[in-house]
């Protein structure tokens, strides 16, 4: 009985080291959560006063604190643009997309897009355009700039299609309109 006593005391207190271990790990997570909350924050009002490089470099610095904040890629890779940096906006919607947890990606696709289209990528545009409406045929901004994309490659045929579905979606948005007559359509 002695030694059932010994043993079950010795694994009381192994499981308590064990237990102490995982609570520094724990407690050291949350810390690390909270001070990523902060620095999100502090970029967040960095974006608004539009102190840019700042906000870049905060919103970094929670993806270091917390690699999988997904919701600090949006507005670094805003703050990106406003500072012209296309290349590195779009890099970093990449990154986003690669660990998106979620199934629903079609606004994400959408939004690199048009980072793509203002940095003269029309190409890559226009294979992120139509992912985005792939996985959202309903989604008539993406058609919308996928015929600007088409346009810019010179695929006229293409783009008219395009903006033809985005009258079909949304019969009031005059763009859409405009682009066919000017094609001719």
């Amino acid at each position: 009985m002695l030694l059932l006593r010994r043993a079950l005391l010795a694994a009381c207190v192994a499981a308590l080291a064990v237990l102490l271990w995982r609570a520094a790990g724990v407690s050291g997570e949350l810390a690390r959560d909270r001070e990523a909350s902060r620095t999100y924050q502090y970029g967040l009002e960095l974006l608004a006063a539009g102190e840019y490089r700042g906000a870049s470099r905060a919103f970094r610095a929670v993806l270091v604190l917390s690699p999988r904040a997904v919701e600090a890629y949006g507005p670094l890779a805003e703050a990106e643009v406003r500072q012209r940096h296309y290349e590195t906006a779009i890099a970093v919607y990449q990154r986003w997309l690669a660990i998106y947890p979620y199934t629903y990606v079609a606004a994400l696709y959408r939004e690199v897009a048009v980072i793509e289209l203002r940095a003269g990528r029309p190409g890559d545009a226009k294979r992120d355009l139509t992912r985005s409406t792939a996985l959202d045929p309903s989604d008539w901004h993406a058609w919308h700039l996928l015929g600007h994309a088409h346009l810019r490659l010179g695929e006229i045929a293409a783009a008219g299609g395009a903006w033809r579905q985005v009258i079909r979606l949304n019969p009031q948005f005059q763009p859409a309109r405009d682009q066919l007559r000017r094609l001719g359509d």
